[in-house]
């Protein structure tokens, strides 16, 4: 059987931990063989006791037949341009779903999707391409979460909750049901949502409240 060449974009921190849980999950993925790194910072390793290479910068990297492509970066915007510069050159990205994450009835998994260690999707959830769901983070039943958005650790999403594009919610945030929360919104840390968020907008607090819009700089 050949294997897939499997690059993980970004060496950062949430890369580093993506390569450890792609390697926890060998049984699952046996025709996946990990190659490396691509990052634009060539010293992005230095320091840490890492098998892995950086193989390439990600300006300059041209994906080869056998490549495939896991996205390690967790910034929706910086995510998505990333991604966008990688396909313009034909790079496949290949979804991530670690062994211990959970999954109920009717899920709908989009393109390049990552789901870390003990994420739950309850059931009939959809998440669109490039998804991250941070460890222990859960999405409630008929909830959508759009391109690129990123829920760090710990996030609970209820139920028919609807999430737009790029949106990053931080960690130990929490959307009650029904709520809408639009592109390029971020939720501060800890946050507790009880209202629909705008676009653009920047939230914080329990309940979580305003602190800027800066929805001019979204496209």
């Amino acid at each position: 059987m050949k294997k897939k060449k499997i690059i993980i974009v970004g060496a950062g921190g949430f890369g580093r931990e993506l390569s450890t849980w792609i390697h926890d999950s060998q049984f699952k993925y046996p025709d996946w063989q990990l190659a490396g790194f691509l990052d634009d910072n060539n010293d992005a390793l230095k320091g840490y006791n890492c098998e892995l290479p950086i193989i390439g910068s990600i300006q300059e990297y041209r994906p080869h037949a056998n490549d495939f492509f896991v996205i390690g970066i967790g910034a929706p915007k910086i995510k998505k341009n990333i991604i966008k510069t990688l396909e313009a050159r034909g790079a496949q990205f290949l979804s991530f779903v670690h062994h211990s994450s959970i999954s109920g009835f009717n899920i709908y998994l989009g393109r390049g999707c990552v789901l870390c260690p003990y994420s739950i999707l309850t059931c009939d959830v959809k998440l669109e391409d490039y998804v991250t769901v941070n460890c222990f983070s859960d999405v409630g039943h008929d909830a959508t979460i759009s391109s690129f958005t990123t829920l760090s650790c710990h996030v609970d999403i209820t139920g028919y909750v609807k999430v737009g594009k790029e949106v990053l919610l931080g960690s130990h945030s929490c959307v009650l049901p029904g709520v809408e929360i639009e592109d390029n919104a971020i939720v501060g840390a800890g946050s507790i949502v009880v209202h629909r968020v705008k676009k653009g907008t920047t939230v914080f607090g329990n309940p979580a409240k305003v602190l800027f819009n800066n929805s001019s700089s979204e496209e």
